[in-house]
Protein backbone atom coordinates (compact mmCIF):
# COMPACT_ATOMS: atom_id res chain seq x y z
CA UNK A 1 0.00 0.00 0.00
CA UNK A 2 1.65 3.82 -1.05
CA UNK A 3 0.08 7.07 -1.84
CA UNK A 4 -0.60 6.20 -5.20
CA UNK A 5 -2.71 3.07 -4.72
CA UNK A 6 -4.47 5.28 -1.79
CA UNK A 7 -5.36 7.69 -4.47
CA UNK A 8 -6.36 4.89 -7.11
CA UNK A 9 -9.13 3.80 -4.57
CA UNK A 10 -10.37 7.00 -3.76
CA UNK A 11 -11.08 8.04 -7.52
CA UNK A 12 -13.52 4.52 -6.86
CA UNK A 13 -17.15 5.93 -6.38
CA UNK A 14 -19.82 3.63 -5.71
CA UNK A 15 -22.69 2.87 -3.37
CA UNK A 16 -22.28 0.91 -1.01
CA UNK A 17 -18.60 0.64 -0.63
CA UNK A 18 -17.19 -1.09 2.20
CA UNK A 19 -13.95 -0.72 4.25
CA UNK A 20 -13.22 -2.99 6.75
CA UNK A 21 -10.07 -1.80 9.10
CA UNK A 22 -8.61 -4.56 12.13
CA UNK A 23 -5.78 -4.07 14.03
CA UNK A 24 -3.81 -7.51 13.58
CA UNK A 25 -0.96 -9.54 15.51
CA UNK A 26 2.06 -10.59 14.03
CA UNK A 27 2.59 -13.58 16.18
CA UNK A 28 1.16 -15.98 18.28
CA UNK A 29 -1.24 -16.47 20.35
CA UNK A 30 -2.53 -13.25 19.66
CA UNK A 31 -2.87 -13.22 15.52
CA UNK A 32 -5.10 -16.43 16.63
CA UNK A 33 -7.92 -13.84 18.17
CA UNK A 34 -7.86 -11.50 14.63
CA UNK A 35 -9.34 -14.43 12.55
CA UNK A 36 -12.54 -14.04 15.19
CA UNK A 37 -12.65 -10.77 15.37
CA UNK A 38 -12.34 -9.91 11.63
CA UNK A 39 -15.38 -13.22 11.31
CA UNK A 40 -17.19 -10.48 13.80
CA UNK A 41 -16.70 -6.93 11.69
CA UNK A 42 -17.43 -9.48 8.26
CA UNK A 43 -20.88 -10.34 10.05
CA UNK A 44 -21.91 -6.82 11.04
CA UNK A 45 -21.47 -5.41 7.47
CA UNK A 46 -23.35 -8.40 6.34
CA UNK A 47 -26.17 -7.87 8.33
CA UNK A 48 -25.75 -3.81 7.79
CA UNK A 49 -25.94 -4.13 3.80
CA UNK A 50 -28.80 -7.08 4.23
CA UNK A 51 -30.99 -4.61 6.33
CA UNK A 52 -30.49 -2.07 3.86
CA UNK A 53 -30.24 -3.45 0.18
CA UNK A 54 -32.18 -6.15 -1.28
CA UNK A 55 -30.00 -9.33 -1.46
CA UNK A 56 -29.36 -9.40 -4.82
CA UNK A 57 -28.23 -5.74 -4.82
CA UNK A 58 -25.14 -6.80 -2.39
CA UNK A 59 -24.87 -10.30 -3.36
CA UNK A 60 -21.22 -9.64 -5.23
CA UNK A 61 -20.15 -7.91 -2.60
CA UNK A 62 -20.68 -9.75 0.24
CA UNK A 63 -19.43 -12.62 -1.72
CA UNK A 64 -16.31 -10.78 -2.21
CA UNK A 65 -16.13 -9.57 1.22
CA UNK A 66 -16.16 -13.45 2.38
CA UNK A 67 -13.55 -14.85 -0.27
CA UNK A 68 -10.77 -12.16 1.00
CA UNK A 69 -11.54 -12.47 4.66
CA UNK A 70 -11.31 -16.07 4.26
CA UNK A 71 -8.24 -16.00 2.14
CA UNK A 72 -6.12 -14.20 4.85
CA UNK A 73 -3.85 -16.47 6.63
CA UNK A 74 -3.46 -14.90 10.02
CA UNK A 75 0.09 -16.75 10.43
CA UNK A 76 1.33 -13.80 8.27
CA UNK A 77 0.09 -10.60 9.78
CA UNK A 78 1.12 -7.34 9.63
CA UNK A 79 0.26 -4.68 12.49
CA UNK A 80 -3.20 -3.56 10.45
CA UNK A 81 -5.54 -5.15 8.01
CA UNK A 82 -7.95 -3.54 5.43
CA UNK A 83 -10.31 -5.03 2.85
CA UNK A 84 -12.56 -2.77 0.45
CA UNK A 85 -15.47 -4.13 -1.18
CA UNK A 86 -17.86 -2.82 -3.83
CA UNK A 87 -19.57 -3.96 -6.80
CA UNK A 88 -16.44 -2.51 -9.04
CA UNK A 89 -13.46 -3.18 -6.74
CA UNK A 90 -12.68 -5.49 -4.42
CA UNK A 91 -9.17 -5.91 -2.51
CA UNK A 92 -7.17 -6.40 0.83
CA UNK A 93 -3.97 -5.33 2.34
CA UNK A 94 -1.90 -6.23 5.20
CA UNK A 95 0.05 -3.30 6.28
CA UNK A 96 2.48 -2.68 8.86
CA UNK A 97 1.06 0.14 10.82
CA UNK A 98 -1.98 -0.20 13.24
CA UNK A 99 -5.49 0.54 12.26
CA UNK A 100 -8.79 0.87 14.51
CA UNK A 101 -11.32 -2.10 14.17
CA UNK A 102 -14.34 -0.27 11.91
CA UNK A 103 -16.69 -1.14 9.59
CA UNK A 104 -17.71 1.64 7.34
CA UNK A 105 -20.23 1.78 4.46
CA UNK A 106 -20.04 4.73 2.42
CA UNK A 107 -20.55 6.13 -1.09
CA UNK A 108 -16.94 5.62 -1.14
CA UNK A 109 -13.75 3.76 0.45
CA UNK A 110 -12.93 5.36 3.61
CA UNK A 111 -8.93 5.68 3.55
CA UNK A 112 -8.41 8.67 6.60
CA UNK A 113 -7.20 5.38 8.91
CA UNK A 114 -4.95 4.55 6.05
CA UNK A 115 -3.62 8.39 5.36
CA UNK A 116 -3.63 8.58 9.61
CA UNK A 117 -1.36 5.64 10.57
CA UNK A 118 0.96 6.25 7.30
CA UNK A 119 1.61 9.85 9.09
CA UNK A 120 1.24 9.33 12.77
CA UNK A 121 3.56 6.52 12.52
CA UNK A 122 6.29 7.92 9.85
CA UNK A 123 7.67 5.40 7.34
CA UNK A 124 11.18 5.30 5.75
CA UNK A 125 13.13 4.30 3.03
CA UNK A 126 15.74 2.33 4.03
CA UNK A 127 18.33 1.33 1.51
CA UNK A 128 21.44 -0.85 2.29
CA UNK A 129 24.73 -0.18 -0.08
CA UNK A 130 26.61 -3.09 -0.87
CA UNK A 131 28.36 -4.20 -3.87
CA UNK A 132 27.20 -7.88 -3.08
CA UNK A 133 23.43 -6.96 -3.48
CA UNK A 134 22.27 -3.22 -2.77
CA UNK A 135 18.53 -3.46 -0.85
CA UNK A 136 15.60 -1.63 -0.48
CA UNK A 137 13.36 -2.03 2.45
CA UNK A 138 10.51 0.15 3.85
CA UNK A 139 10.89 1.11 7.54
CA UNK A 140 8.03 1.57 10.35
CA UNK A 141 9.37 2.14 12.96
CA UNK A 142 11.91 -0.88 13.70
CA UNK A 143 10.54 -3.19 11.65
CA UNK A 144 11.61 -3.95 8.17
CA UNK A 145 9.49 -5.32 4.94
CA UNK A 146 11.79 -5.20 1.73
CA UNK A 147 10.62 -4.19 -1.54
CA UNK A 148 12.17 -5.86 -4.26
CA UNK A 149 11.31 -3.48 -6.83
CA UNK A 150 12.45 -0.46 -8.78
CA UNK A 151 15.52 -2.64 -9.54
CA UNK A 152 15.96 -3.69 -6.35
CA UNK A 153 18.33 -5.42 -5.43
CA UNK A 154 21.14 -3.86 -7.34
CA UNK A 155 24.39 -6.08 -8.01
CA UNK A 156 28.09 -5.32 -8.73
CA UNK A 157 29.51 -8.19 -8.80
CA UNK A 158 29.13 -9.07 -12.12
CA UNK A 159 29.50 -6.25 -13.55
CA UNK A 160 33.25 -5.39 -12.01
CA UNK A 161 34.41 -8.76 -12.59
CA UNK A 162 34.01 -8.05 -16.44
CA UNK A 163 36.91 -4.87 -16.16
CA UNK A 164 38.72 -5.53 -19.38
CA UNK A 165 41.72 -7.02 -18.65
CA UNK A 166 45.03 -4.56 -18.33
CA UNK A 167 43.06 -1.52 -17.18
CA UNK A 168 43.51 0.27 -14.02
CA UNK A 169 40.92 -1.80 -12.00
CA UNK A 170 40.70 0.73 -8.84
CA UNK A 171 40.27 3.47 -11.10
CA UNK A 172 37.59 1.29 -13.47
CA UNK A 173 36.24 -0.17 -10.29
CA UNK A 174 35.67 3.61 -8.46
CA UNK A 175 33.75 4.78 -11.59
CA UNK A 176 31.51 1.62 -11.90
CA UNK A 177 30.91 1.75 -8.37
CA UNK A 178 29.81 5.85 -8.70
CA UNK A 179 28.12 5.34 -11.75
CA UNK A 180 25.73 2.01 -10.45
CA UNK A 181 25.19 4.64 -7.16
CA UNK A 182 23.76 7.05 -9.55
CA UNK A 183 21.57 4.51 -10.72
CA UNK A 184 20.52 3.73 -7.07
CA UNK A 185 19.62 6.89 -6.67
CA UNK A 186 17.31 7.35 -9.33
CA UNK A 187 15.44 3.98 -8.76
CA UNK A 188 14.90 6.02 -5.37
CA UNK A 189 13.24 8.46 -6.65
CA UNK A 190 11.00 5.94 -8.63
CA UNK A 191 10.22 4.37 -4.95
CA UNK A 192 9.57 7.28 -3.19
CA UNK A 193 7.03 8.80 -5.53
CA UNK A 194 5.15 5.83 -4.45
CA UNK A 195 5.56 5.74 -0.94
CA UNK A 196 6.32 9.30 -0.15
CA UNK A 197 8.86 8.65 3.04
CA UNK A 198 11.83 10.34 3.64
CA UNK A 199 15.16 8.18 2.87
CA UNK A 200 18.04 6.53 4.83
CA UNK A 201 21.06 5.26 3.51
CA UNK A 202 23.49 2.51 5.22
CA UNK A 203 26.99 2.03 3.93
CA UNK A 204 30.62 2.15 4.59
CA UNK A 205 31.83 4.95 4.47
CA UNK A 206 33.62 3.86 0.91
CA UNK A 207 29.91 3.23 -0.91
CA UNK A 208 28.64 6.19 0.87
CA UNK A 209 31.15 8.45 -0.59
CA UNK A 210 30.49 6.84 -4.15
CA UNK A 211 26.70 7.53 -3.29
CA UNK A 212 27.45 11.28 -2.65
CA UNK A 213 29.78 11.50 -5.69
CA UNK A 214 27.09 9.61 -8.44
CA UNK A 215 23.54 9.58 -6.58
CA UNK A 216 21.76 12.81 -8.32
CA UNK A 217 19.17 12.98 -5.08
CA UNK A 218 22.17 12.50 -2.79
CA UNK A 219 21.37 16.27 -0.90
CA UNK A 220 17.81 14.93 0.18
CA UNK A 221 18.35 11.89 2.28
CA UNK A 222 17.68 12.15 5.59
CA UNK A 223 20.05 10.15 7.41
CA UNK A 224 23.33 8.36 6.40
CA UNK A 225 24.32 5.68 8.54
CA UNK A 226 28.06 5.04 8.40
CA UNK A 227 28.34 1.35 9.12
CA UNK A 228 29.33 -2.00 7.79
CA UNK A 229 25.51 -3.44 8.69
CA UNK A 230 25.17 -5.68 5.16
CA UNK A 231 25.36 -8.65 6.60
CA UNK A 232 22.75 -8.29 9.75
CA UNK A 233 19.51 -9.86 9.48
CA UNK A 234 16.77 -6.97 8.75
CA UNK A 235 15.20 -7.95 12.42
CA UNK A 236 19.17 -7.18 14.08
CA UNK A 237 19.51 -4.06 11.45
CA UNK A 238 16.17 -2.54 12.64
CA UNK A 239 16.78 -2.90 15.85
CA UNK A 240 20.50 -1.52 15.77
CA UNK A 241 19.36 1.56 13.70
CA UNK A 242 16.05 2.68 14.81
CA UNK A 243 16.86 5.41 17.55
CA UNK A 244 19.02 7.06 15.25
CA UNK A 245 15.90 6.60 12.57
CA UNK A 246 13.61 7.50 15.04
CA UNK A 247 15.62 11.23 15.76
CA UNK A 248 15.68 11.64 12.80
CA UNK A 249 12.62 11.61 12.02
CA UNK A 250 11.24 13.71 14.78
CA UNK A 251 13.59 16.58 13.58
CA UNK A 252 11.91 15.51 9.93
CA UNK A 253 8.67 16.01 11.37
CA UNK A 254 9.00 19.53 12.83
CA UNK A 255 10.32 21.22 9.57
CA UNK A 256 6.60 21.64 8.55
CA UNK A 257 6.37 24.57 11.15
CA UNK A 258 9.20 26.10 9.38
CA UNK A 259 7.15 25.66 5.99
CA UNK A 260 4.19 27.23 7.93
CA UNK A 261 6.33 30.28 8.99
CA UNK A 262 6.87 30.78 5.31
CA UNK A 263 3.78 30.57 4.29
CA UNK A 264 2.34 33.32 6.24
CA UNK A 265 5.02 35.18 5.64
CA UNK A 266 4.57 34.59 1.16
CA UNK A 267 0.60 34.97 1.81
CA UNK A 268 0.12 31.36 0.98
CA UNK A 269 -1.36 30.23 4.05
CA UNK A 270 -5.06 29.51 5.13
CA UNK A 271 -6.32 28.65 8.80
CA UNK A 272 -10.25 29.69 8.83
CA UNK A 273 -11.71 26.53 8.44
CA UNK A 274 -14.35 27.58 5.75
CA UNK A 275 -10.77 28.82 3.43
CA UNK A 276 -8.71 25.77 4.01
CA UNK A 277 -12.07 23.91 3.06
CA UNK A 278 -12.46 25.95 -0.22
CA UNK A 279 -8.78 26.02 -0.62
CA UNK A 280 -9.11 22.04 -1.07
CA UNK A 281 -11.97 21.90 -3.18
CA UNK A 282 -10.33 24.12 -5.30
CA UNK A 283 -7.32 22.17 -5.22
CA UNK A 284 -5.17 24.97 -4.07
CA UNK A 285 -3.39 23.07 -1.36
CA UNK A 286 -0.25 22.22 -1.19
CA UNK A 287 0.13 20.48 2.28
CA UNK A 288 -2.54 20.26 4.61
CA UNK A 289 -1.91 19.80 8.31
CA UNK A 290 -3.64 18.70 11.03
CA UNK A 291 -3.31 17.90 14.66
CA UNK A 292 -3.64 13.91 15.09
CA UNK A 293 -6.83 13.19 16.58
CA UNK A 294 -9.03 16.52 14.86
CA UNK A 295 -12.18 15.31 13.87
CA UNK A 296 -15.21 17.79 12.46
CA UNK A 297 -18.64 16.93 12.01
CA UNK A 298 -19.99 19.42 9.49
CA UNK A 299 -22.47 19.87 6.71
CA UNK A 300 -21.85 21.24 3.38
CA UNK A 301 -24.49 24.44 1.70
CA UNK A 302 -25.90 23.60 -1.73
CA UNK A 303 -23.14 25.16 -3.34
CA UNK A 304 -20.52 23.86 -1.73
CA UNK A 305 -18.70 25.98 -0.58
CA UNK A 306 -19.05 27.08 3.12
CA UNK A 307 -19.55 24.13 6.04
CA UNK A 308 -21.63 24.54 8.87
CA UNK A 309 -20.43 22.60 12.26
CA UNK A 310 -22.71 19.80 14.11
CA UNK A 311 -22.63 19.18 17.35
CA UNK A 312 -24.05 15.39 18.79
CA UNK A 313 -26.04 12.85 16.68
CA UNK A 314 -27.76 13.98 13.51
CA UNK A 315 -29.40 12.34 10.66
CA UNK A 316 -26.64 11.31 7.84
CA UNK A 317 -27.40 12.54 4.16
CA UNK A 318 -25.59 13.29 1.41
CA UNK A 319 -23.73 16.58 2.38
CA UNK A 320 -23.94 15.76 6.25
CA UNK A 321 -20.22 14.09 7.10
CA UNK A 322 -19.46 12.63 10.53
CA UNK A 323 -15.40 13.76 9.70
CA UNK A 324 -15.39 16.88 7.13
CA UNK A 325 -11.60 16.27 7.86
CA UNK A 326 -11.56 12.94 5.92
CA UNK A 327 -13.00 14.53 3.08
CA UNK A 328 -10.24 17.29 3.00
CA UNK A 329 -7.64 14.83 2.88
CA UNK A 330 -8.93 12.93 0.13
CA UNK A 331 -9.45 15.90 -1.71
CA UNK A 332 -5.72 17.30 -1.13
CA UNK A 333 -4.53 13.42 -2.16
CA UNK A 334 -6.72 13.52 -5.60
CA UNK A 335 -5.07 16.65 -6.45
CA UNK A 336 -1.49 16.09 -5.54
CA UNK A 337 -0.90 17.54 -2.18
CA UNK A 338 0.36 16.30 0.72
CA UNK A 339 -1.00 15.89 4.09
CA UNK A 340 0.84 16.11 7.27
CA UNK A 341 -0.09 15.63 11.02
CA UNK A 342 1.13 16.83 14.21
CA UNK A 343 0.73 16.34 17.71
CA UNK A 344 -2.43 17.95 19.15
CA UNK A 345 -2.84 21.22 20.58
CA UNK A 346 0.41 21.93 18.27
CA UNK A 347 -1.44 24.28 15.91
CA UNK A 348 -2.89 25.98 18.48
CA UNK A 349 -1.04 29.68 18.54
CA UNK A 350 -1.71 29.70 14.40
CA UNK A 351 -5.01 28.63 14.62
CA UNK A 352 -7.07 28.63 18.49
CA UNK A 353 -10.28 27.28 17.19
CA UNK A 354 -9.06 24.54 14.85
CA UNK A 355 -6.12 22.24 14.63
CA UNK A 356 -5.85 22.64 11.19
CA UNK A 357 -4.28 24.86 8.67
CA UNK A 358 -2.94 24.80 4.92
CA UNK A 359 -0.41 25.88 3.01
CA UNK A 360 -1.38 27.12 -0.72
CA UNK A 361 -0.19 26.81 -3.75
CA UNK A 362 -0.97 30.47 -4.89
Amino acid sequence: MNLQKIKEIQAKHSYPSVTITLPTNRTAPDNEKDAIRLKNLVQDVVNRLESEFDKRETQNIVENIQRLADEVDHQYNLDGLVIFASNEFSASYKLPFRLPERASIEDNFVTRDLVYAMNRSPLYLLTILSENGTRLFVGHKDILDEVEDYGFPFSLENVIATASPGQDISHVRDQIVTDHMREIGDALVEAQKATPAPIVVVGVDRNIGHFRDGARNSDDIMLYINSGLSNESEHELAKTIWPQIKDALHAERQKIFDEIGASQGNNRFVSDLNEVWQACIDGRVETLVIEEDLHISAKVSEDGRKLNELEGSFEQTENTYEDIVDEMIEKVLETSGRVKFVDNVSLKEINPTHGLVAITRY
